[in-house]
């Protein structure tokens, strides 16, 4: 489980926290190519779980093209633990899967957020908008993450949480759960580099752009 720290109130700069959340989605695009990888070797996945998981890829590949547009990520190779899969290799188990999404979309949430407060205090009111459409659609993942983790209800907030108000303290906690950019993590697991090109999705989804 990631483990939540109290925020200290660091000021980002808008290019700070660009970078990080290009670098999140470049996280969130290997991870999610990997995943594919490993349902469709997975006989046992349902079929209903495994087209979610292309719309969600397809989500997290239109956000990787839009950002990486405008801020470089600070990584593009990244230790992801075994755990997240819920095993080395081929391993693939669908409850442990949902805890990670759960979790790893509960910071991607977090890092919007900061983007949102971030981009307006900084003027860049379009990309703030933009950061709150993003925000939305990953509170979409997280309810399929907590959906197969068996959470009842998935859908269990009112309004998102706001652990974190910067994004080294968003980086600290993927690095406690095992997690590492661009270096080893603390938890078993493998590097595993951004697909150059990303695959293309195999499932079309709608509004693939900011509007």
């Amino acid at each position: 489980m990631l483990r939540l720290v109290v925020a200290d109130n660091r000021h980002d700069s808008a290019e700070d926290v660009g970078v990080f959340t290009s670098t999140t989605e470049a996280l969130s695009l290997t991870v999610l190519t990997e995943l594919l990888r490993r349902t469709s070797l997975d006989s046992e996945v349902p079929s209903e779980v495994s087209v979610t998981f292309d719309a969600v890829y397809a989500a997290e590949l239109d956000h990787w093209n839009f950002i990486s547009q405008h801020f470089h990520p600070s990584a593009t190779n990244f230790w992801i633990p075994d755990g997240f899969f819920g095993g080395a290799d081929d391993a693939l188990d669908l409850t442990a899967v949902g805890n990670g999404v759960s979790a790893g979309e509960t910071l991607f949430i977090n890092t919007y957020l900061v983007a949102v407060t971030t981009f307006a205090e900084a003027g860049r009111s379009e990309l703030a908008r933009y950061s709150a459409e993003a925000a939305g659609c990953e509170s979409e993942h997280r309810v399929l993450g907590q959906t197969l983790a068996g959470a009842s209800p998935p859908n269990n907030l009112g309004f998102e949480e706001f652990p974190f108000d910067n994004v080294s303290d968003i980086e600290a906690a993927f690095v406690s759960a095992g997690f590492g950019f661009a270096e080893e993590g603390t938890s078993p697991g493998r590097f595993y580099d951004v697909p150059d090109p990303p695959m293309a999705p195999p499932s079309p989804i709608s509004s693939n752009e900011p509007t």
